[in-house]
């Protein structure tokens, strides 16, 4: 299992990287049942961006370099991430609803 202050160390360094509006964990690690195979799930929610979706998610795993934990990191915009929540079949859907909001921009 990856250690609460490791993940709250991904969480600073994800935020100085990205300054997000909000990063959501979800997965095992968001429903308490994570074990030593487990990935850290995130959902990094942001304003805008010009790159291609699966481009975003390169700053992510350059920011987090050197923490050696297993990872998975999508990175949606604001409008994407508010326009699959309608998508009950989406993975924003899961997220807002099963996951747990780790940081929000106050």
């Amino acid at each position: 299992m990856i250690p609460q202050e490791t993940i709250q160390e991904a969480l600073r360094r994800l935020v100085k990287a990205y300054e997000p509006l909000e990063i959501y964990m979800y997965g095992r690690y968001a429903w308490g049942t994570p074990d030593e195979d487990d990935d850290l799930d995130l959902l990094i929610v942001v304003e805008s961006s010009d790159q291609k979706i699966y481009k975003r998610g390169d700053l992510a795993f350059d920011a987090l370099f050197g923490l050696r934990i297993p990872k998975n990191v999508t990175v949606f915009t604001k409008q994407e991430f508010d326009k699959n929540l309608q998508d009950t079949t989406s993975l924003t859907y899961e997220v807002k609803n099963r996951g747990k909001r780790v940081y929000a921009r106050s």
